[in-house]
């Protein structure tokens, strides 16, 4: 998957710095590694029916309100997808979520939700892998998922 989400940068012409590292599962493992930008952290959800499905990036230390997002999309309730599921719909386990794996969801179901205050930030995701951190601007970020035909709500979380 890796090498695919690159050569997609590369089509795009959008500028990112690959850093090879140990792996690293969680965003705390992370807090060793000397990459410049923001970590961030990429959850992915489901309303309680499980058949709404939101992926909500923001900064690896703040804590998610899900009622912003609940009220946004008129959920009732929603929560974490299970290990199962995100492997149906993005191909990877829990510590590889990131928007680069939508280039997997082929149902186009995800709706992306940002964190407001990473707008113009350098962010780094995993491309599939963690033992790699791709770095890159949001607004590229961006313009590759509109490349997938995803739109990027931004909210402030």
């Amino acid at each position: 998957m890796k090498d695919k989400i690159l050569s997609l940068l590369d089509d795009l012409e959008i500028s990112y710095t690959n850093y090879e590292h140990n792996p690293t599962f969680t965003c705390d493992d992370c807090k060793w590694l000397d990459i410049p930008g923001k970590r961030v952290k990429s959850l992915l959800l489901n309303n309680k029916k499980k058949t709404q499905f939101y992926m909500v990036v923001l900064e690896d230390e703040k804590r998610l309100d899900s009622s912003i997002i609940r009220k946004s999309f008129w959920e009732p309730k929603i929560s974490f997808i299970s290990e199962e599921r995100m492997k149906e719909k993005i191909w990877v386990t829990p510590g590889h979520v990131s928007p680069f794996a939508l280039i997997n969801n082929e149902d186009k179901d995800i709706k992306v939700i940002m964190d407001s205050e990473l707008k113009g930030k350098e962010l780094w995701f995993h491309p599939g892998r963690n033992d790699n951190t791709v770095v890159l601007n949001n607004s590229d970020v961006e313009k590759y998922l509109k490349k997938l035909w995803f739109d990027v709500y931004f909210m402030d979380l």
